[in-house]
Order: structure tokens, then sequence, then C-alpha cells
């Protein structure tokens, strides 16, 4: 009998090593889209030179559309990194809190939110037929699918009286 304990607890060891690598890849993931949205607003706030295309910049910009075109184009990076650093940090909230505690709401949570928006960003590449902007979400979507990938023996394995903390 003890024998069949001492492969249970090492099996709970091993899963406990894939557990801290979870939450710690899903944390770096959540804290790189909080900086790489901080980053992206520090663009917009600054001026820094910006564009559509590396070869379409804010001149271009100001010369077809007018001062009026450059401030939507701001706008609009400025609109859409402040929702990122919201999502960056509501993600890392979730890792700290529920998911490291083992909650399965949070693990679900992590792969319909994180997943799913990339998958969509991703989905530029069929839908308006650019391959521009995919890097990122490609990125992000293979280390939240290694991350929970990680975390799912210790998430939805069966509680055990006694041995679990």
């Amino acid at each position: 009998m003890t024998d069949g304990r001492d492969k249970l607890e090492e099996n709970m060891r091993g899963q406990s090593v894939l557990f801290l690598a979870s939450w710690i890849i899903l944390l770096v993931v959540s804290i790189a889209i909080l900086l790489i949205s901080a980053q992206s607003l520090w663009v917009a706030y600054s001026g820094q030179r910006d564009g559509l295309t590396p070869e379409y910049a804010l001149t271009q910009i100001q010369e077809h559309g007018g001062e009026e075109a450059v401030k939507a184009f701001r706008g609009r990076r400025v609109t859409a990194a402040t929702w990122a650093m919201a999502y960056g940090l509501l993600a890392i909230g979730v890792v700290l809190l529920p998911y490291r505690r083992g909650e399965k709401w949070a693990w679900w949570f992590l792969l319909i939110s994180l997943g799913l928006s990339q998958i969509l960003s991703l989905a530029r590449a069929v839908t308006i037929a650019t391959i521009t902007g995919t890097g990122a979400p490609s990125i992000v979507l293979a280390f939240l699918l290694l991350g929970l990938l990680a975390g799912t023996p210790r998430i939805f394995r069966p509680r055990i009286e006694g041995l679990d903390t």
C-alpha cells in the first residue's frame, strides 16, 4: 500500500512542478500583454514615428486625410492599447489568485478570453487576406496553450482527500 501511495505522491510532485511552470508562463504572457500595450500607448501619446505599414507613415496619412485623420489614427491606437492594458491587468489578477488556487473556472476563463481573442486576431489572414500583424497573436496563443496544458493535470485531476492542500 505504501508503494502505491509513494507513486501517487511522486506523481503529485510532478504535477506541482508542471503547475508552477504553468502559472509562471501565464503570468509572463499576461505581463507581456500589459507591457506591450503600455508601449503602444506611449507611441500614440508621445508622437513617435508610427504608421499603417512601414511604407505608409503618419506623414502620408496627414497628406491624404489631414490632421483629423492623424488624430483618428492615434485615437484608435489609444483605444486598442487601453483595452489591451485592462485585459492584461485582468489576466494577471486571474492568474495570481484563482488560477493558482486551482480553480477550474479560471483555467476556462484564460483559455476563452486570451485564446479566443488571439484566434480572432489571427483570422485576419483568412477574412481580410493579410498576415501583417499576426506575429504577436501567434506567440501569445502558443505560450498561452503551453501554460494551460502544463496546468491541465493539476486543474482537472480528481481531488484526493488528505493529499490535496
